[in-house]
């Protein structure tokens, strides 16, 4: 650590305490028994060096490095403090995927992994595993509702759900991580990255389903311009379904 002042410590305590605050009322907002933001930033990473006169580096308070913007850094502390909630209140061991996910902080994908005792029952099963993403990921206490009976949903091909770059103006999975409104610089082999740990057998045991946007207040931004984005995969080699949402606005 670098030798900063008692000063300097204390404005750093101060900030990161603010954006704690902001973290926490974002986290509330899906569920207001949470107390406590999870925060893997220690007090030092709330400082970045500034060269200024008379020709020296200078610590300033600032957002760790890695984040985009201050409103990056309160979305990636309120879906990881989230995150853990879950994992505490649902007995859920952590997968590694949401620490892969946490480096990505200007993704405007949202996934849930979920796994079922019961035989796979197809459409089902998908109809299922996405009424629990939906309230992991919109959140049973917010102020986004939604109407999970009146969905439709249709099967698509493991080479739909990793289609390139969409031309035709259609929103697709790799369009939504890779395309936001606001952009990012994430590439392809972000993405690659990141559907590796979510499907590490591969693509051949997969069963995607995409379904309709319309039974959720979470996916209005989109629908005013980039795009509303809603997945179930089930990836028989794990067992396990892989829900993911996007929605966005400019």
């Amino acid at each position: 650590m670098a030798d900063y002042s008692e000063q300097d410590l204390q404005y750093a305590a101060q900030f990161r305490a603010e954006i704690h605050r902001e973290a926490l009322a974002a986290a509330r907002l899906k569920y207001p028994e949470i107390d406590t933001v999870v925060d893997r930033h220690g007090v030092e990473d709330y400082f970045q060096e500034h060269w200024d006169y008379p020709g020296r580096w200078y610590p300033i308070v600032a957002i760790p490095e890695g984040y985009r913007s201050r409103a990056a850094l309160v979305k990636a502390l309120a879906e990881s403090t989230v995150e853990a909630y879950l994992q505490q209140r649902d007995n859920v061991p952590g997968d590694p995927f949401y620490s892969l996910i946490a480096r990505y902080p200007d993704s405007v994908v949202d996934y849930c992994i979920a796994a079922f005792d019961e035989p796979y029952n197809g459409c089902e099963s998908h109809w299922r595993a996405l009424m629990r993403g939906a309230l992991h990921i919109i959140g049973d206490d917010s102020g986004v509702r939604f109407n999970i009976g009146t969905i439709k949903a249709k099967r698509i091909s493991p080479q739909a759900l990793f289609a390139p770059v969409g031309r035709n103006g259609a929103l697709n999975y790799r369009t939504a991580f890779l395309c936001p409104p606001h952009g990012n610089r994430y590439t392809n082999r972000d993405f690659d990255e990141i559907n590796a740990v979510l499907f590490p057998h591969g693509t051949d045991g997969l069963e995607p389903f995409q379904w309709g946007t319309e039974w959720s207040d979470y996916f209005d931004d989109g629908h005013e311009w980039w795009g509303a984005l809603c997945l179930t995969v089930y990836d028989r080699t794990a067992n396990r379904f892989v829900i993911i949402m996007a929605s966005a606005t400019d």
